[in-house]
């Protein structure tokens, strides 16, 4: 999916490259530049979803669950909020499987492996 968004107060540049990290793979250096955009725009929807899926892309489901729960309680745009709930599911069952594996003592120290299930994945990143 191709993924864009407005900004009428932040500067191009910083939008620019926040979108070019972003198309790139580089989630981790374009967090920053987004919310240099945020600290500007709050409201910028389109940004803060972008926010949240990097911070699912690196690992970070935490920040990722707040990020997609703030997009869907308070924007007003159907599909940011449609693609939000979708984040916010996948992140929820990432942690629901993490969990899963994490209840297995650590003095066994193995992995076990569930065939059939695959890692959850946003349909629309």
């Amino acid at each position: 999916m191709k993924q864009t968004f407005n900004t009428f107060v932040a500067d191009l540049s910083v939008a620019l490259t926040a979108m070019n990290l972003y198309q790139a793979g580089e989630y981790r250096k374009a967090i920053s530049h987004i919310q240099e955009i945020l600290d500007l725009e709050p409201s910028n929807w389109d940004a803060r979803l972008m926010l949240a899926v990097c911070f699912y892309k690196t690992g970070q489901h935490g920040a990722a669950i707040r990020a997609f729960q703030t997009i869907t309680e308070r924007t007003n745009c159907d599909e940011i909020r449609a693609k939000s709930e979708e984040g916010l599911a996948v992140c929820t069952a990432k942690l629901e499987r993490r969990n899963e594996r994490s209840a297995i003592p650590s003095e066994f120290s193995c992995y076990i492996e569930v065939f059939g299930k695959t890692e959850p994945q946003l349909s629309w990143v």
